[in-house]
């Protein structure tokens, strides 16, 4: 197997082997270590512009764990993950992104330099930036409607950028940086569930957010209590939950156009490492798979 080959094997089996945790192991600790390891390593992930419209509260405090499940999450299973987590990570969506740009772009020029000194980033790349991104990201409703009104005016004589709301745009973000972060987990071994059972405004109290933010997603992960450790089937957890087939989500260059046998036509190999990746598999032990 090349090193490609590898790479590709190993990110199958990561993907394939996360699994969203019923319950989890009260009383257990995660090494610092591998919190900070996964953190640093999903920031890595891509943001529009690089403006990185987002905060993580990192919660391992029991009693944090608790107040929140209490007051804050939606539904007993959320709130038996969140008190039972070894820890949970709460995503922040910046919806003031105005507030950070001057912080981005100087990250952008004092540290985007090669060896030599010399700058990576483009010059016109850089006095664009700060204004592209404030006219993309639609704060306000007022300039909201202006923003989208002129564009679809525009966009019927050249191509132009669909201006959204805030809170979507930088949603959007953090779905990228957190599914990085499950991901990154899952290759520790680690069991986790993303969480959108919550009541925003519970959350903020409890944490001390400002307002300025918005909290779309929560994170919860550790050791998983799996109560079907027995319930295996032919090497295959019989506990997946079902995916739509390729030809219902994938089509070829248009809509509706059915994608070719591309396994075959890419990768030729991609059955014979399915097969092993299903055997080797990260022990997450999950007990569904959303």
């Amino acid at each position: 197997m090349t090193t490609k080959q590898g790479l590709a094997h190993a990110f199958r089996v990561i993907a394939r082997s996360r699994r969203s945790a019923q319950r989890f192991h009260p009383n257990r600790t995660i090494d610092g270590s591998i919190l900070k390891d996964v953190v640093e390593t999903s920031l890595r992930s891509p943001s529009s512009f690089n403006l990185q419209p987002y905060q993580i509260i990192l919660i391992q405090s029991q009693e944090v764990k608790n107040r929140l499940a209490d007051n804050a999450m939606l539904g007993l299973g959320n709130q038996y993950r969140t008190k039972d987590a070894s820890a949970v990570a709460v995503f922040l969506a910046d919806l003031e992104i105005g507030a950070r740009i001057d912080r981005i772009e100087q990250l952008e020029r004092e540290s985007c330099k090669d060896l030599n000194g010399v700058p990576i980033r483009d010059a016109n790349y850089l006095n664009v930036m700060p204004i592209a991104s404030s006219f993309l990201a639609g704060e306000g409703h007022a300039a909201l409607w202006a923003k989208q009104t002129a564009t679809t005016l525009l966009s019927t004589v050249q191509p132009m950028p669909t201006i959204e709301p805030i809170q979507s745009w930088s949603s959007k973000n953090v779905a990228l940086l957190a599914q990085s972060f499950v991901l990154g987990l899952t290759s520790h071994g680690l069991a986790t569930c993303i969480m959108e059972g919550l009541d925003d405004r519970r959350v903020k109290d409890t944490l001390r957010i400002p307002d300025r933010y918005s909290i779309p997603l929560v994170v919860a992960t550790g050791y998983e209590y799996d109560y079907y450790d027995e319930e295996k089937a032919d090497g295959r957890d019989s506990r997946e939950t079902p995916r739509l087939p390729l030809n219902e989500v994938v089509f070829e260059d248009t809509f509706g156009d059915p994608m070719t046998d591309w396994s075959t036509r890419f990768f030729p190999q991609l059955e014979e490492e399915k097969e092993e990746s299903e055997v080797n598999v990260p022990p997450t032990h999950a007990a569904k798979t959303n």
